[in-house]
């Protein structure tokens, strides 16, 4: 291959499986939130760790019901600016 060929050639980020992130989610509640997220899994973790060193275990529950919900969300948005970006790249 030529250097202008590769040149051309685009480097495009994987799509983040939307089944995936609420798997995680569902199973390893705000850390599987991680794979979505970085910021969003830290601040869950934290929180749900506070949580539960108070015994308010209703909280830590509406915490990783959140985890899921906010897993999905995050992988979608991460996949349209994915799709944007190849769509604006032509």
């Amino acid at each position: 291959m030529s250097d202008i060929e590769q040149k051309k050639q685009k480097v495009t980020l994987p799509f983040k499986s939307v089944a995936g992130a609420l798997w995680f989610s569902v199973l390893l509640g705000p850390v599987g939130l991680l794979y979505s997220t970085v910021l969003g899994g830290t601040m869950m973790i934290a929180l749900c760790f506070v949580a539960v060193s108070i015994k308010t275990y209703v909280t830590a529950t509406i915490f990783w019901l959140m985890s899921c919900i906010w897993s999905v969300a995050a992988a979608n948005q991460y996949n349209k600016q994915i799709l944007n970006k190849l769509l604006k790249d032509g």
